[in-house]
């Protein structure tokens, strides 16, 4: 059985991701390029890079 590499698994993610927005007819912003950018280089985590893309991108509502 063949073994798949942490690398090999973050690009298979960071396609996905892509692919989803092309579907989705979006854009990433620059500062999602960059953190898709980190997370490939193993310099982030998944979750810090959806609580980052979150802070930026989500307003938060106050009842």
């Amino acid at each position: 059985m063949k073994k798949i590499s942490k690398l090999a698994t973050r690009q298979k993610a960071v396609t996905n991701v892509l692919a989803s927005l092309r579907i989705e007819q979006l854009t990433p912003s620059p500062s999602v390029v960059k953190g898709l950018r980190s997370y490939l280089a193993g310099e982030t985590t998944t979750a810090k890079l959806l609580a980052d893309v979150m802070s930026h991108h989500v307003a938060v509502r106050r009842v």
